[in-house]
């Protein structure tokens, strides 16, 4: 199985390759950034992943190698993953600044990184939207790529016989979703601007780490019970992951058809000031505060 799935990363990553600023296949699976930023954002990148590399989470990143591929038309941002040996082992998405600089969207550190293609093939499989490595390969593969938000990412697959899917860019599910509705999102987003982002789209140094246990974030389900976390009480989480409260997150979309929960299991702090909060979710992912808090709920 695993030859299988190598051989469909490979055919994910050819496809893509041929539907992307490509300027090499030196490194055949991904192409290389868009020649105007490669060197800038490779050098920002390498920064981030040294600094991370210091952290037990992040320790293989020292030795990794990483690929950087744009993520989506027009969206100037970009996707970084990490490999070692040839293995995923973590991932950073990236954003353009409009002063010319880059913004650490969110980052994380296991072996199903955002937009894995032996992650896609798997679930795709246990799916039923093909059955074998052999039938996937018959047609060709209609995938995109879409970041727009933590909890707005998919790989967007358009099948032979002509439907369209949504599928999760870490697990690979597909969600109960029309292009009506992922429109409707993506609007609604875009008309609530995330405030603050302004304040911490530059890091350089991490100033502080805290790393909880994983629990189980459906043991208790306080977003039924209990109201969600005040701004002063959200202000003062890294507060409450210090005394090692289980704190939830939850975000409700496309017209309450998709709940995410995700367990807070830590916070790194970046500059003293900027708080990227670590959850549970196929390996540490990190996702800045301020998306968070227009993008979703806390709940202790």
């Amino acid at each position: 199985m695993r030859r299988w799935i190598s051989l469909f990363a490979f055919v994910i990553a050819t496809f893509l390759l041929a539907h992307t600023n490509a300027v090499s296949a030196a490194a055949v699976t991904y192409s290389l950034a868009p020649k105007e930023h490669a060197s800038k954002l490779e050098k920002q990148v390498e920064a981030w992943a040294e600094t991370l590399s210091a952290q037990p989470q992040f320790k293989s990143w020292k030795k990794a190698t990483a690929s950087i591929v744009p993520l989506g038309p027009g969206t100037h941002s970009w996707l970084v993953t990490f490999r070692l040996e040839r293995q995923p082992v973590g991932y950073m998405i990236v954003h353009a600044t409009a002063e010319g600089g880059y913004m650490l969207g969110e980052y994380g550190a296991g072996s199903h990184p955002a937009f894995d293609p032996n992650t896609l093939y798997s679930s795709m499989v246990r799916q039923g939207l093909f059955t074998s490595f052999a039938e996937a390969i018959k047609k060709p593969l209609h995938l995109e790529r879409l970041y727009i938000s933590p909890v707005l990412a998919v790989w967007k697959y358009k099948s032979a016989g002509g439907e369209t899917y949504y599928l999760d860019a870490w697990t690979g599910e597909a969600l109960p979703i029309s292009d009506r509705l992922w429109n409707e999102q993506v609007s609604a987003l875009a008309a609530a601007p995330i405030s603050g982002l302004s304040n911490v789209s530059v890091v350089s140094k991490l100033s502080a780490a805290k790393a909880n246990k994983a629990f189980d974030p459906y043991e208790r389900l306080p977003w039924l019970t209990k109201s969600p976390l005040s701004k002063e009480q959200i202000n003062r989480l890294p507060e409450l992951l210090d005394h090692f409260n289980q704190i939830r997150f939850t975000a409700e979309l496309f017209r309450d058809t998709v709940l995410f929960v995700f367990p807070a299991i830590g916070y790194h702090r970046w500059d003293e000031k900027s708080i990227f909060v670590a959850f549970d979710s196929l390996g540490a992912r990190y996702i800045q505060m301020e998306t968070l808090k227009q993008e979703g709920r806390f709940y202790n």
